[in-house]
């Protein structure tokens, strides 16, 4: 059986293959939705397509003292922000759940909406930081790290072939 051309058909390929190739360049799918299957190791497959993590905004830079980094979470509080340090990396992750109830027998009206969604970032943390050190701020939507430097540096060695 032969198809005839047609052109709605190619544009839906076209726009999956562009899903497909942006993507790949940044982590986001569709609807800014974030499907790195690295970023998220403890979630299913399926968990990481159908959530709302996104990568927030991140800025680092060093001091003489230390290491900063700032990102940007908007619309949370510090009690949804979760930091662990894993093995040489910093994994910050935000989890928002919120639930509006509304009820007017009288009328006989029930409304219910939840909302869920989160922010997911890995960090690795650079050699010369202390990682029992590291200290969280968060106000105004933007969570600042503040990781003080390790005095004395391993430097490196020659190694002599046999």
């Amino acid at each position: 059986m032969d198809r005839k051309w047609n052109i709605l058909d190619q544009m839906q390929r076209m726009q999956e293959e562009m899903d497909r190739v942006f993507e790949g360049f940044t982590g986001f799918g569709p609807f800014g939705i974030y499907r790195s299957r690295e970023a998220l190791p403890s979630h299913t497959e399926s968990d990481i397509v159908c959530s709302n993590y996104k990568r927030p905004l991140a800025d680092m830079w060093e001091t003489d003292k230390d290491v900063l980094a700032t990102l940007e979470i908007p619309g949370v509080t510090k009690e949804d922000i979760d930091i662990n340090v894993v093995g040489d990396s910093l994994e910050i992750t935000v989890e928002k759940k919120e639930e509006l109830k509304e009820e007017d027998k009288k009328q006989g009206m029930y409304r219910l909406e939840r909302r869920y969604g989160g922010y997911y970032r890995n960090i690795s943390l650079p050699e010369n930081v202390d990682p029992d050190k590291i200290k969280a701020t968060y106000a105004n939507g933007v969570l600042e790290l503040r990781m003080p430097k390790v005095k004395s540096r391993k430097k490196g060695r020659s190694i002599k072939v046999n």
